[in-house]
């Protein structure tokens, strides 16, 4: 007979494009050489992902998921049944594989590593102190990513200000380890409501500089808060566009650039040197801008080490932990309402626990 395990699965999309979730019973992959197979014990649920299911994004994986921790149960011989691992989701140099996206992801009880990606080091040991299974560890992927671009800005320079546009997970996290990095910084947190405040422009033009800008937003706005931020922002600014953008120019003081190009230039921790892009501004200060795809094998394991010694720092951002049942019907509720709250409270950030031990 043929092995089957628990997994969410995406339904059909409906009439506005939304793909609710249903939990089923799906047929296990055999293993070809290299491969891996592992059973995800804690998954997260990003922002991204809510992303997909709304139908914003065109991602065809059938079950979701690219963050959390797993144990090996079979496959490649450089890791031993039952280790605890975590997966980088993100190749940086084959588009053909990134997890949950367009290859089945961790919400599931049993998640298949191809060859390619084991070969590339995506796969990577998680210490056996990180508790089993410890929600913080659905954090390890954004808290890498908030690493990343806070790596890229103090490249550039030691900012002495931070806009942190957005108000989700990554937002919430890079504003906690910049401010560990950097101890009389200045933070001006932009959330979807203030973004509208009249008084933003004065608050943006009274922060000292140097100005780093984390752009963490849906990239329907993206555009938007940039060319506020590049408006109102007189001394050096730095930006990192943290969150996706439309293809297209955006019209900025200097000009119309491709921001889409520039976020792409760098690419799971490459090239080693990040690329920025630098422009003169008429009546300001030069802009730096720069982003990111992916994060590096040292940022996940940086995260993880950090989120091993101070788990309590980084717990309260997690807002649910569920079983894959519970998810479900959290995902399903959020998209039925169109608001992120489930059980009367907002849905920051929730953590999947899965026992794929007997599936």
């Amino acid at each position: 007979m043929t092995a089957t395990h628990r997994a969410l699965v995406r339904r059909a999309p409906d009439l506005r494009g939304r793909t609710l979730v249903d939990v089923a019973r799906v047929p296990t992959p055999a293993l070809a050489d290299g491969d891996l197979l592992v059973a995800p014990v804690i998954a997260g649920v990003c922002g991204t992902d809510w992303q997909i299911l709304r139908g914003d994004r065109s991602d065809p994986a059938a079950t979701p998921g690219h963050e959390g921790v797993a144990r090996v149960i079979a496959g490649d011989g450089a890791f031993a049944a039952g280790d605890l691992v975590t997966v980088n989701p993100t190749h940086p140099t084959d588009p053909g594989f990134l997890l949950g996206h367009n290859v089945p992801g961790f919400w599931s009880e049993r998640t298949l590593v191809p060859a390619s990606a084991v070969a590339a080091g995506l796969v990577l040991p998680v210490a056996p102190s990180l508790p089993d299974p410890a929600p913080v560890g659905a954090l390890a992927e954004p808290l890498a990513s908030a690493m990343y671009g806070l790596e890229i800005a103090l490249s550039i320079a030691r900012p002495r200000s931070l806009v942190v546009w957005g108000d989700g997970i990554v937002g919430r996290l890079a504003a906690e380890l910049w401010t560990r990095e950097l101890r009389d910084l200045r933070v001006l947190q932009v959330s979807r409501s203030s973004a509208d405040d009249p008084g933003l422009p004065a608050r943006l033009r009274g922060l000292p500089g140097p100005v780093a800008a984390v752009l963490v937003t849906p990239r329907s706005v993206t555009a938007d808060a940039l060319t506020q931020v590049d408006r109102h922002v007189d001394t050096e600014l730095l930006v990192d566009v943290h969150g996706g953008v439309d293809a297209g120019l955006v019209p900025l003081r200097f000009g119309p650039v491709d921001v889409a190009a520039v976020r792409a230039a760098n690419c799971g921790g490459e090239p080693h040197l990040p690329v920025r892009v630098s422009f003169t501004r008429p009546d300001a200060a030069p802009i730096q801008l720069y982003g990111h795809r992916g994060v590096a094998a040292r940022h996940l394991r940086a995260a993880l080490d950090l989120l091993i010694t101070d788990p309590a720092g980084f717990a309260p951002v997690l807002t649910h932990v569920v079983d894959l049942d519970g998810a479900a019907r959290l995902i399903n509720d959020v998209l039925s309402a169109g608001a992120r709250v489930h059980d009367g409270r907002r849905v920051l950030k929730a953590a999947i626990r899965i026992d794929g031990s007997t599936p």
